[in-house]
């Protein structure tokens, strides 16, 4: 049974399971005390003391002598308000013990978790691509909240304790749910392209500032969904394609960077860095001391399109809007 699916009536599900049935047994007793007072003129305390052992069917005897209205009325008592608490009462404990209540506690966990999450990745759709993206943000310690409504799915994100909502990622209540105000990143790996294009339509109107990463089939939806607000589009089957072809034509490289990633998953990163204001006009030893605490090897410094310098050394002056290609220790923040 999902834990959290915020565009559902089951969200509010438990509250309003708990007031009914609450209200149910409250009913009954209401119905039997304001009988025994109408009926029998009776105080409070005794016809609610009669109502209670009437209907738990305790068999403690009359409070008091009853007329034969009071007796028609208790039979009618027991056969219509014994059924009703009884059903009520299996019902709560039911649902405190064993069902609703232990997902309703879980659940609410998981909202105050994601509410507290700040410059976090938003993961819509564990298709394949999906759980590729999972695997590698969870290993480089991303904090990650994923948007499914797979049941099989969901299973695995539950044994993961992986934060989730369920229910549809293009809908704005999920991606609110999701926290995607105070989100820095988006990915969109749903099935069809144009399920990935509504997702980043709806996540840039609430949060235009977000990086949106959508998958694509083709070349054709990828300039779609660019056109329409995506930061960037990957195309797998191209992906893998380059990835077959360079490992036909530069085996030697993919195999040390693979031999690294794979056998040091928590301690090797590669990246490319786009460099901002702040180190315009600074040394590259500079950037590298104060952004990574020297953990860190730049591999290559892109001037601009064409313009590459490998291996530059650290007095090497760097300008906004530049990238640099560097390997970095996985403990070290940027």
């Amino acid at each position: 049974m999902p834990l959290f699916q915020a565009s559902s009536p089951m969200r509010h599900s438990f509250p309003r399971k708990l007031v009914f049935l609450s209200s149910l047994v409250f009913a009954a007793l209401l119905f039997g005390t304001s009988g025994y007072m109408l009926i029998e003129d009776w105080s409070f305390s005794d016809s609610l003391f009669m109502t209670v052992i009437t209907l738990a069917t305790i068999g403690y005897g009359e409070t008091h002598n009853l007329s034969l209205e009071g007796r028609y009325f208790t039979i009618a008592l027991i056969v219509f308000g014994t059924g009703v608490v009884g059903y009520g009462i299996s019902s709560l404990t039911l649902m405190l013990f064993q069902g609703d209540l232990p997902l309703y506690l879980r659940r609410k966990k998981m909202e105050k978790l994601i509410a507290r999450m700040r410059q976090h990745t938003i993961i819509c759709g564990l298709s394949h691509t999906g759980r590729y993206a999972l695997e590698e943000l969870l290993g480089t310690r991303h904090q990650v909240v994923v948007i499914e409504k797979d049941e099989a799915n969901i299973a695995l994100l539950q044994e993961r304790d992986v934060p989730f909502i369920v229910g549809d990622a293009s809908e704005d209540e999920n991606l609110s749910a999701a926290g995607i105000t105070h989100a820095r990143a988006l990915i969109s790996c749903l099935s069809a392209d144009a399920d990935n294009a509504f997702v980043v339509v709806t996540a840039k109107s609430l949060n235009p500032t977000v990086l949106a990463v959508a998958k694509a089939e083709n070349e054709s939806s990828r300039k779609k969904l660019l056109a329409v607000g995506a930061d960037n589009v990957v195309i797998p089957s191209h992906l893998g394609g380059m990835n077959m072809a360079n490992i036909v034509a530069h085996p030697e490289t993919l195999h040390f960077f693979e031999h690294l990633h794979h056998r040091y998953p928590n301690q090797f990163h590669a990246q490319v860095h786009v460099l901002d204001e702040r180190w315009e006009g600074q040394p590259l030893g500079s950037f590298l001391k104060d952004g990574f605490d020297g953990k860190a090897m730049v591999i290559a410094l892109e001037r601009s399109p064409g313009e590459v310098e490998f291996s530059p050394d650290p007095e090497v002056i760097m300008h906004s809007g530049e990238s640099l290609l560097l390997i970095r220790n996985q403990q070290a923040s940027n």
